[in-house]
This record gives structure tokens, C-alpha cells and sequence, in this order.
């Protein structure tokens, strides 16, 4: 029986250590060393060989969890077949995951079993016909906050006596709501990303890295709070984090996904606009259905955004122009002209 060892710290290294690549030859690669390396064969097969360290971190989570469960089942994750798997996703849904999280589960899996597939130690994959679907929310659910909401939030932190705290709550709100960030570009930002001298910031995106060109009011926020920032922490690889943690933990250390969350979470909440299921990322779809309803460019929405599909960026203009237009009022039930006359 295959044996899998258990290495938390295995995620994608900053640059790629040629003694861990697979054997040339494709006979040494055997379906248990398939499973055993998995994570130097699949990352060749995820976004053309580059997938972000985050994006593998996620799947190589979901398949370390679908291989537990098959050594505990005593069956070969290769010798599984669409039944198999179908059993698998019961088997989650038993464990009471979110329809979401299973379907990044089979997202995972399907690239698993794809590599597998391409490399010929399986005739098909068992998860191709498998389509979980996303959790379906009113239309109008490409939520957004009004500027007046926002301002709203950035008030929760108006008596915060922390200068610090104040001003990097206030300048990540203005980076995600008016800038249109991710809370993963925020986290990523370096001090050493902003030129001041042109106005710009270099922005580590998903999938592609871009330059933005912020607004003078966002600029103003970071350079209050780096006037109140403590001295950072310097990351291994030499950069310096923009915006810090304040836990005891990782106090002036670089501000984590978690934590940048839980410092959002906590203003919504205060600020009585939490809603159970969704997250601080609805200040990003803020950015872009205020940023249309300002402008009426959609481009302009697509290029703020970083969005590379024209389709991601249509929503924005579909929910506003359907809100606007409002235009079932051109049809409501009235009298005839003659009945008008009377």
C-alpha cells in the first residue's frame, strides 16, 4: 500500500529547485510515485506551469485530504472512477462543507487526476463529469456598499486612539473600496512598490502583477499611516511589508489574509453591515459598481479591476444599469387612452 508523507512546509518554493523535479522518463513515474510527488508533477499542469503559491497551497490542502481519505478507505486514489468519487463528494457533503468549498475540492481533484491522465496512468478522469456548481445568490448579491456606506465603515475607526491602527484600517478600506483591491494584493503590498515620485503602485496580483494609479485621497491615507507605522519587520526575500500586523504573535510582521479579515469583519460588524456568507471582498465589487455608476466605462471598470475577461467586468454594469433603469415601469398595468380622456 502506498504511504503519503505528511509535509506542511511543501508548498511552492520562491524559486524552483532543479533536485526535486520528476525523473525524464515517464515509465520511472509509476502511479504510487505519481501519488507520492504529486506536488512536482501537478504544479506543471496548473495555470501553463506558473500557479500562485496561494492557489497551490489550496489544492495541494484539498488532495492531502482526498488521499488521507483513501488510505483510510484502503483504494488507490488512481484506481478510483466517477462512482468512487461521487461516494467522495456524498462523503463531504456529510461532513457539512458549504456547496463552495466541495466544489474547490473536485477543482483540485480534477487537476490531480488530470496530470495523472496526461501522463497515461489513468484512461479517463473520474471527476470530469462531476460539476458541483457555485452557491446561486440574488443577482443584486454582486453586493456593494454605497460611498456613503463605506464612509460609514472608515467612521467605525474615527475615536480609535491607535494613530497606527486608524490609519492603516482607513488606507486598506480606501485600497479594496476605491482601488478595487484584493485582500491577497493588499497583503502583498510592499513599501518598496510605491513610487511617489509618479503615483503609482505595483500591484502582486492574482494570476498577473499590474500598476495602478491611485487617487490622490487613497495616497493621503498611506502616507498617514506610514507616518504612524512602527518600524517593520523586513521579509526574508529582503522586502518591506506595507501594512503590519498589530498581534502579539506577528507584531510588525507583514499582515495576513486572516488578519486583514478579521480587522474588516470586525468594522462591518460595528458598523452593522456584516451579512452571514459574505466577506470583505464585497469592498472590491464596491469599487467596481460605484466606479460604472460614476463613469459609465466599462473599460475603465475592467482596467481598475485587473480584470483580463470583459465578461467578469459586465456584472457591474448589468446590476447597476438593471437597478437604474428600472425597466418593467414602462409596462405597468394602466387605462386606455380613452378611459384617460373620461
Amino acid at each position: 500500500m502506498f504511504l503519503v508523507k505528511k509535509d506542511p512546509s511543501a508548498n511552492m518554493p520562491a524559486s524552483v529547485d532543479l533536485s526535486t523535479l520528476p525523473p525524464l522518463s515517464t515509465e520511472a513515474v509509476t502511479p504510487d510515485y505519481f501519488v507520492r510527488h504529486y506536488k512536482e508533477i501537478i504544479v506543471m499542469y496548473i495555470a501553463n506551469g506558473r500557479p500562485s503559491p496561494d492557489t497551490l497551497r489550496s489544492r495541494y490542502s484539498n488532495i492531502d485530504q482526498f488521499i488521507a481519505w483513501c488510505i483510510e478507505k484502503q483504494i488507490h486514489p488512481l484506481a478510483f472512477r466517477e462512482y468512487h468519487m461521487r461516494i467522495y463528494v456524498t462523503y463531504l457533503n456529510g461532513r457539512g462543507y458549504k456547496k463552495d468549498s466541495v466544489a474547490l475540492k473536485i477543482v483540485s481533484l480534477r487537476s490531480f487526476f488530470n496530470a495523472a491522465q496526461k501522463m497515461g496512468l489513468i484512461d479517463e478522469n473520474p471527476c470530469r463529469d462531476i460539476h458541483m456548481g457555485w452557491e446561486t445568490r440574488n443577482d443584486m448579491s454582486v453586493l456593494f456598499y454605497t460611498p456613503e456606506q463605506l464612509y460609514k465603515i472608515i467612521d467605525v475607526w474615527h475615536d480609535e486612539p491607535n494613530d497606527f491602527l486608524r490609519w492603516r484600517n482607513t488606507a486598506v478600506v480606501y485600497l479594496m473600496a476605491v482601488e478595487g483591491l484584493r485582500n491577497i494584493e493588499v497583503c502583498r503590498m510592499n513599501r518598496e512598490d510605491i513610487d511617489w515620485d509618479v503615483g503609482s503602485i505595483y500591484i502582486h496580483g492574482k494570476g498577473h502583477d499590474r500598476q495602478i494609479f491611485p487617487c490622490y485621497d487613497t495616497f493621503d491615507a498611506l502616507k498617514q499611516y506610514l507616518a504612524a507605522a512602527p518600524a517593520p519587520n523586513v521579509d526574508a526575500a529582503g522586502t518591506t511589508p506595507m501594512f503590519l500586523s498589530f498581534s502579539n504573535a506577528h507584531q510588525n510582521g507583514r499582515l495576513s489574509r486572516n488578519g486583514l479579515r478579521f480587522i474588516m469583519n470586525k468594522a462591518l460588524s460595528a458598523a452593522g453591515m456584516k451579512k452571514d456568507g459574505f466577506s470583505c471582498h464585497i469592498l472590491r465589487h464596491s469599487c467596481g459598481t460605484n466606479l460604472y455608476a460614476a463613469e459609465k466605462d466599462l473599460r475603465l471598470v475592467q482596467e481598475v479591476l485587473g480584470h483580463r475577461d470583459p465578461k467578469t467586468t459586465a456584472r457591474y454594469s448589468h446590476v447597476q444599469d438593471r437597478a437604474t433603469r428600472r425597466a418593467t415601469r414602462a409596462i405597468i398595468p394602466k387605462p386606455s387612452t380613452e378611459e384617460r380622456a373620461t
